[in-house]
């Protein structure tokens, strides 16, 4: 079953906006004052529920790209970090926290494209962003395993600053 927030289904329901008004229309002339009065609430009703539909997909998508904001910055406090940790951690957290990085900007852009053309148009964009942020944030979770004090308190950070922006995708995608 189509979404009923999906940007071919709004772009069909605008074309066919004029048509549909000229045949109830025709349709009215022949009703009564009452059941004139009862289409047109249903109308509105109709109207009130999309534009709650596409305000709540809204707030999600926005939810979600705070949170994406939040761990861009995080990525980049622990970045700036990385040069502190013992040697035989920053290997292992270099290269977790670039693909943080890397998925963190992943999910921004599912994100847009998200906010551009609609969640259920971009369902396999958020859904594969998603999935690289639950892959950075099993990476992070290893190289925390061998860290110690701040390391590992900056890795389990991001890590769970991770894990809420892919429960946020999650959300927006289920939209």
């Amino acid at each position: 079953m189509p979404n009923p927030t999906s940007p071919s289904r709004s772009r069909l329901a605008r074309a066919c906006a004029p048509l549909a008004a000229g045949l109830l229309a025709l349709t009215l002339t022949a009703c009564s004052d009452a059941e004139i009065d009862d289409a047109a609430q249903q109308a509105k009703d109709a109207a009130g529920e999309a534009r709650s539909a596409v305000d709540g997909l809204r707030a999600q998508l926005d939810d979600a790209r705070a949170e994406a904001d939040a761990a861009e910055q995080k990525v980049a406090d622990v970045k700036a970090q990385l040069e502190s940790f013992d040697e035989s951690v920053r290997a292992d957290a270099q290269t977790a926290v670039t693909d943080a990085e890397t998925a963190v900007a992943n999910a921004k852009s599912a994100l847009d494209k998200a906010q551009a053309e609609g969640a259920a148009a971009s369902q396999e964009a958020l859904a594969d962003a998603r999935a690289q942020v639950a892959d950075a944030t099993t990476e992070l979770d290893a190289a925390k395993g061998n860290a110690a004090g701040s390391a590992a308190d900056s890795l389990d950070e991001l890590a769970r600053q991770l894990s809420t922006l892919g429960d946020k995708l999650e959300a927006s995608a289920g939209s």
